[in-house]
């Protein structure tokens, strides 16, 4: 998944990471960073609005952590050096609202100049997982149908998470089995696609989104 405009497709890249401690440029998101704990995302009330958005990283199954990079949204090894993308979610709400499915929430990153969208190109038959250039805090304040591609239910499930298309039900987050690829949406529950996240608070203080959302 990599930075798209409104109204553009998606192409995915991937990377090399069979090198063991490399080095990367200063301001990277792959340039050495701190390790974080654990934590538990507490249940938010779908019908909750204008809360200060939760910071954290996201972890996949196989102990790989999402970061941007170069534009792509992909899950790499997670090693110190390391720097995992910081995850501003902010509670949202939906007429449609199920409390089965989970919370509905807007996923940020790039702190909060870029929100996670599920949509369906033209000519596309399945949707897919796209970066769109939307400043969070002005998102949150749209009407519901211009915000709903953009929306995902967290459901937790045991310590983890799973992330659901409020526009698309029956696709999540997803990330391969593999290292270095790039995160997408599948409607399908099988060993190459892990579906189930943790979610880990950061350590440092970041921008918050209401910082740059002028």
């Amino acid at each position: 998944m990599s930075f798209v405009g409104e109204n553009s497709g998606v192409k995915m890249g991937s990377e090399d990471w069979e090198k063991d401690e490399p080095q990367y440029p200063a301001g990277s998101p792959l340039e050495p960073g701190p390790s974080l704990p654990s934590m538990n995302f507490a249940h938010t009330s779908p019908k909750v609005k204008n809360l200060n958005p939760k910071k954290f990283s996201i972890h996949d199954q196989d102990h790989k952590v999402l970061v941007v990079d170069s534009g792509n949204l992909i899950a790499v090894p997670d090693k110190n050096y390391i720097r995992p993308e910081i995850f501003f979610a902010l509670a949202s709400s939906l007429s449609s609202a199920s409390a089965e499915k989970g919370s509905p929430i807007l996923l940020g990153v790039s702190k909060g100049e870029f929100c996670l969208s599920c949509d369906k190109d033209k000519g596309q038959s399945h949707p897919s997982l796209q970066l769109k250039k939307k400043k969070l805090m002005k998102l949150a304040a749209l009407k519901e149908s211009a915000r709903r591609p953009f929306i995902f239910y967290r459901a937790q499930v045991g310590s983890r998470n799973m992330l659901e298309s409020a526009a698309h039900p029956g696709w999540f987050i997803c990330t391969s089995c593999n290292c270095n690829e790039p995160v997408g949406v599948t409607d399908k529950f099988e060993n190459r696609k892990h579906i189930e996240f943790s979610f880990q608070p950061v350590c440092k203080a970041e921008m918050s989104p209401s910082e740059v959302s002028d």
